[in-house]
């Protein structure tokens, strides 16, 4: 059996898509389980009651923190997570439980996040362009090699599936916003465990509407970053400093069909990003001075 988790601590109003393209899937329904792990407060659409889905509420403080419950509640030997706003193929689940049983050996596997133009807004639908722009998912299978930290922007919460007793194994760090996919991919790959990136793994994704929850992300992500890359002490030197504000100018040099729109909210985005950094960088020498004192 599979089980798809999906944590909802925000983005609740795109739960609904979600929902509608896993229960499309030409996968026996009987063969898969759908659990909602929801934080109290967040609002869902109430077309949601019409799936067969599982719900877990509390005051999860976190999305890792949410994924972890949800292991604990799932019955099936392979565990998949999503996200709202994620519009899976209608093969998805088949896919996913095909690669497990083409390839023994492997404990988890990715697939990419492309850009979905058919919901959303126009900033909706750039954000989700620039995203698979500067991701550059591979066209083949990829199986990165232990401490290649570089692949593990590979293998995304949105479309990631694991063996059940190695997730059990593991679990999110729930110190982590967003990165905690990273992380976890991560230390499973020093462990000697096998991870693959499998291109056939589509999604499509609906990034955040309002302006404010987009750069909150962006924010997140970048100070998780830094915080993920003195975790498992992956620095390198001056070029890991000056990478962000490098691929910011970069940004505005591209050539892009959507000169004003999409150059100036990437751009936003990077901004975001970087603040992020240097409140990532902040955190982390607070953390040197704590250990030190």
């Amino acid at each position: 059996m599979l089980s798809v988790l999906i944590p909802c601590q925000e983005d609740g109003f795109l739960l609904f898509p979600t929902l509608k393209s896993i229960f499309q899937n030409d996968f026996p329904t009987k063969e898969f389980e759908v659990l909602l792990i929801q934080s109290d407060g967040v609002q869902i659409s109430k077309n949601v009651a019409k799936f067969p889905i599982k719900i877990h509420s509390d005051a999860f403080t976190s999305q890792a923190q949410a994924l972890n419950r949800g292991i604990e509640e799932t019955r099936g030997d392979i565990i998949c997570t999503t996200k709202p706003g994620v519009i899976v193929t209608s093969h998805w689940l088949a896919e996913i439980w095909q690669f497990f049983h083409r390839f023994p050996d492997a404990d988890g596997v990715g697939g990419p996040v492309l850009p979905c133009l058919e919901y959303g807004t126009r900033i909706q639908k750039l954000a989700s362009e620039i995203f698979h722009q500067e991701t550059r998912f591979p066209s083949s299978v990829v199986a990165p090699k232990p401490n290649d930290f570089r692949a593990l922007w590979l293998f995304h919460a949105t479309n990631i599936a694991f063996r059940r007793e190695v997730l059990e194994s593991f679990k999110f760090d729930e110190s982590f916003v967003y990165d905690h996919d990273f992380d976890v991919c991560f230390r499973m790959l020093r462990r000697g465990h096998r991870l693959v990136f499998n291109p056939r793994m589509r999604v499509k994704y609906i990034f955040p509407l309002s302006m404010r929850n987009l750069l909150n992300r962006y924010y997140c992500w970048g100070k998780d970053v830094i915080i993920l890359r003195e975790k498992h002490s992956q620095q390198e030197g001056l070029k890991a400093y000056l990478y962000p504000p490098y691929n910011t100018l970069s940004s505005l040099l591209e050539s892009s069909p959507f000169v004003s729109q999409k150059k100036l909210l990437r751009f936003i985005q990077h901004l975001a990003f970087n603040f992020g950094c240097i409140s990532g960088y902040s955190s982390v020498s607070e953390l040197h001075r704590a250990h030190h004192n």
